[in-house]
């Protein structure tokens, strides 16, 4: 008797591992893999007991709700008007300026050209947005294989398995792939706790660090299927998230879908505060605008999925990207959607809901930017190539972004520094004043759009998020353009 209650309370998992590649794949209530994903040799078999796991705490559906509700509990309708018309006041006076200062195209031409583009992308980017609609929900429920690559995260990796579980896709049409880059704490042993509790989960182990690119690689080449949904080790979905992200994937020419990510742990501090108003402008109004024309152009590895057909067409070429002839890990999430973005359409959804746990310290944000703006200056070259094949108004978005952030920097110093010093000698108008005038009315608008939108009342620190920009992340840059074969997380 005693054997047999033994037996109800363990689980046999079993582990196929490859000595070459030095990975190990456990798998529960799923095949096992006969063969390794990259070597192809035939794997190690053996069988692992372990004790069933407590069941983890999981919000209910009620706090659930509560928790959308109070992310987004916009205003009374009469500040919410308010709130509309300062916006747009402040950005007619910031026309207004721009127009007046129509000398300064004489003596500043770049300051003066360079701010008018600006201003039109911006409020372009508006304008677009308020034409997105989301992909119709028709009951599309395809197969799918949810993608979560970690490392070090032993703090969150239970939540984030429990969370898309507890996510109400059908259990026949979902398994999910954790790969554990090589972790040094006990991710690894949460993972395998987690596997107890939920047959279709399938967990890879890299003995060593292999990289972000290498974690996406092998799930997509182990994945059953039809849809791989990536979601970050520290990114919590919502229920009913999955099924409304794969809805998008109804029309057949659609390569990938972005979801969208609040910040879980805005009310940390200041710095998460601000990264939340900033996510929401990225999404709401950046991503909505791309999303009219299917030209997405980053899908977040925080919460996105891809036709799995279509990934496996690029792999190869993206996991072997090369940067200066060197080889490394540089096949991040932007690259991919780039790769897709070249003969498919990437669209956003925003009511596939998830949240995120931004950087809480400033060193880990210093480091999380410079590596999005590695990616970045990797990118820009390559899309700039075939871009124009796209509609004109994705492309010529395209294009001016190509230029702007390397340029920003330079721009600001000429506005601020050298055009006062000239205007006090010529004794002419200030070019500072309503060039910073300008940046405050932009400013205004997204984080007004914020609060109008979503109640949340430290919109304000939006501006603080333009203050670090101009002052210092503005010219990062830089520093990832000298770094640009940078290969770490930069995350850790």
């Amino acid at each position: 008797m005693y054997a047999s209650e033994f037996r109800r309370q363990v689980a046999r998992l079993n582990r196929c591992h490859c000595s070459t590649c030095e990975l190990s794949i456990f798998v529960h209530a799923t095949p096992p893999p006969a063969v390794c994903p990259y070597c192809r040799s035939t794997l190690e078999r053996t069988e692992v007991e372990l004790p069933l796991a407590e069941e983890a705490a999981f919000p209910s559906l009620e706090e659930t709700r509560a928790r959308l509700d109070k992310l987004y509990h916009r205003p009374p309708k009469w500040l919410a008007w308010s709130i509309s018309t300062v916006a747009v006041v402040m950005l007619a006076t910031s026309v207004f300026m721009q127009l007046r200062s129509v000398g300064n195209y004489f003596y500043q031409p770049l300051v003066s050209i360079y701010s008018l583009v600006a201003g039109i992308f911006v409020v372009s980017r508006f304008l677009i947005s308020s034409l997105y609609m989301a992909p119709r929900n028709v009951g599309y429920e395809p197969t799918i294989s949810v993608l979560v690559p970690c490392m070090n995260e032993e703090g969150v990796i239970r939540q984030t398995i429990e969370r898309i579980f507890g996510a109400r896709y059908p259990e026949e049409k979902i398994e999910v792939i954790c790969v554990n880059d090589g972790s040094t704490d006990n991710t690894l042993e949460l993972m395998l706790a987690a596997q107890t509790l939920h047959p279709n989960l399938i967990i890879v182990d890299f003995e060593k660090n292999r990289g972000l690119s290498h974690a996406w690689a092998v799930g997509v080449l182990l994945a059953r299927g039809e849809y791989i949904v990536c979601v970050d080790s520290d990114t919590f979905i919502f229920p009913g998230a999955l099924q409304k992200m794969v809805q998008g994937f109804v029309d057949p020419s659609v390569g990938g879908v972005s979801g969208h990510c609040d910040v879980e742990n805005a009310a940390t501090n200041l710095l998460t505060q601000m990264q939340d108003v900033r996510y929401y402008f990225s999404y709401k109004v950046m991503k909505a605008a791309e999303s009219v024309y299917g030209t997405v152009s980053c899908l977040p590895g925080c919460f996105s999925a891809y036709r799995r057909v279509c990934v496996l067409h690029v792999l190869d070429e993206w996991l072997n990207t090369k940067i200066m002839g060197e080889y490394g890990n540089f096949g991040d999430d932007r690259s991919l959607t780039n790769f897709i973005l070249r003969d498919y359409k990437i669209v956003y959804d925003d009511q596939a809901l998830a949240t995120t746990i931004a950087p809480e310290n400033w060193k880990q944000y210093v480091r999380q930017q410079a590596r999005w703006s590695r990616s970045y200056l990797r990118e820009v070259i390559k899309v700039g190539k075939w871009m124009w094949k796209k509609h004109p108004v994705p492309a010529l978005s395209w294009y001016a972004m190509m230029w702007m952030p390397i340029i920003e920097p330079v721009v600001m110093s000429m506005a601020l520094v050298v055009a006062p010093i000239m205007a006090a000698l010529a004794g002419s108008g200030n070019l500072a004043f309503s060039y910073i005038l300008g940046v405050i009315a932009i400013t205004a608008v997204w984080t007004l759009q914020y609060w109008e939108q979503t109640g949340r009342k430290y919109w304000w620190t939006g501006f603080l998020y333009t203050l670090s920009y101009m002052v210092f992340f503005s010219w990062q840059v830089y520093w990832a353009l000298a770094t640009v074969k940078g290969k770490k997380w930069g995350t850790r």
